[in-house]
């Protein structure tokens, strides 16, 4: 039987931790959880070797690791995640589970009496399907059908099991209600920054004779890339377009000539995206389905103007207020506001020190701390044994 209380919360997430792209989330709250006198228990596949923290566990680490992600299948290392964070969790009243889960682990917790927290990374799958089909076939690209019915009949399984689930942004609780998960079950979130990862935030922008725009993300059909693309070519801006990420092979296939053009640079990778963020005026980025986007808010906090969808906007920018929220289907309406921008040098510079305001709001230690909040307030007997 489960105890009635728990000192400490026990998190697994399903990927290695690298603390880049997604695992960069769990470990930045847990590092704050447990400065704040929350204890923890994070436990991963492996982990990264400079990253060593004695509230972390990884299943796997030296030789074995190894040999494991060299012979083995991929979902080895989830498996044996999941069996060490069984035996060490089985016992607690509340676990907080991550991507990347089998919907075994959801099942054997439950019949523990556990109570689950979900952690949703992106929009119900069954919203991402039908959006990203409609893009496909807008885009006349062959839809490669990576959202199957089983996938989202077991995503809906999960969030059944589930007492709560974090979702990052307004755009992911939509969805969810959208495919029928109790609004009393979704607790509102969002993701943040890390000030220590960007000791230049605060300098001063660039000076840049023509506007500088960045795109940062898989430049693929999900992040809007045709329309960014669309919409650059047809305003015709006297300045750059900075696009980093690698770029899927339909796109460069479609695209090549605007991709190729003197005015647009890529940049395939990075381990220094904030060289990039200080280059730039303005932050594009015009995804059709996401969860939280990180750079948003870190874009944001560099002070660039963002230009951004809703999905793109998250839990941060505010359209009129702090950035232009533009529709996801209207390559005219972009190219206008792109153009108002490198013409408006006074309006651009107004929104990006609002969009600088409004991240301080969210950096991770103010993130963990409100969820903290909605965790108390949801499991009473959580961080009180």
């Amino acid at each position: 039987m489960p105890k009635t209380v728990s000192s400490h919360l026990p998190v697994l997430f399903g990927y290695h931790a690298s603390n880049m792209g997604n695992s960069h989330v769990p470990l930045s709250l847990c590092r704050h959880w447990q400065a704040s006198g929350r204890d923890v228990r994070l436990t991963v596949p492996s982990a990264d070797d400079h990253l060593s923290f004695p509230w972390m566990q990884p299943a796997m680490a030296g030789l074995k690791k190894g040999l494991v992600y060299r012979f083995s299948g991929r979902a080895y290392p989830r498996r044996a995640a999941e069996s060490l964070f069984f035996k060490t969790a089985a016992g607690s009243p509340v676990v907080y589970l991550w991507a990347g889960l089998s919907l075994d682990i959801f099942k054997r917790f439950m019949d523990h009496g556990v109570r689950i927290v979900m952690e949703r990374i992106n929009c119900h799958q069954a919203t991402a399907r039908h959006i990203l089909e409609k893009a496909y076939a807008l885009w006349g690209i062959d839809w490669p059908n990576t959202i199957s019915s089983e996938r989202i009949d077991e995503e809906n399984e999960k969030l059944t099991l589930a007492d709560a689930v974090f979702c990052p942004s307004p755009m992911v609780a939509r969805s969810m209600m959208e495919n029928g998960v109790a609004a009393e079950k979704l607790l509102a979130t969002s993701y943040g920054w890390s000030p220590e990862r960007f000791p230049a935030v605060d300098h001063p922008g660039p000076d840049n004779s023509r506007p500088v725009f960045l795109f940062v993300g898989t430049l693929c059909v999900r992040k809007g890339i045709p329309l960014l693309l669309e919409a650059w070519q047809r305003a015709g801006i006297d300045g750059e377009l900075i696009l980093c990420g690698a770029i899927d092979p339909e796109i460069r296939k479609l695209f090549e000539g605007i991709l190729e053009g003197k005015n647009v640079r890529h940049v395939p990778y990075t381990r220094d995206i904030g060289r990039l963020y200080r280059q730039a005026d303005v932050f594009v980025f015009p995804t059709l389905e996401e969860g939280g986007p990180m750079v948003t808010y870190e874009a944001m906090a560099h002070g660039l103007t963002p230009l951004v969808t809703q999905m793109g906007a998250g839990a941060v920018a505010q359209d009129g207020i702090n950035a232009l929220v533009l529709p996801d289907n209207h390559p005219d309406a972009w190219a206008e506001a792109m153009t108002a921008m490198a013409d408006n040098p006074t309006r651009r510079r107004q929104l990006a020190a609002q969009a600088r305001s409004r991240a301080r709001q969210f950096t991770w230690s103010r993130v963990a701390d409100q969820r903290a909040g909605l965790l108390e307030a949801k499991f009473p007997q959580l961080w009180h044994g």
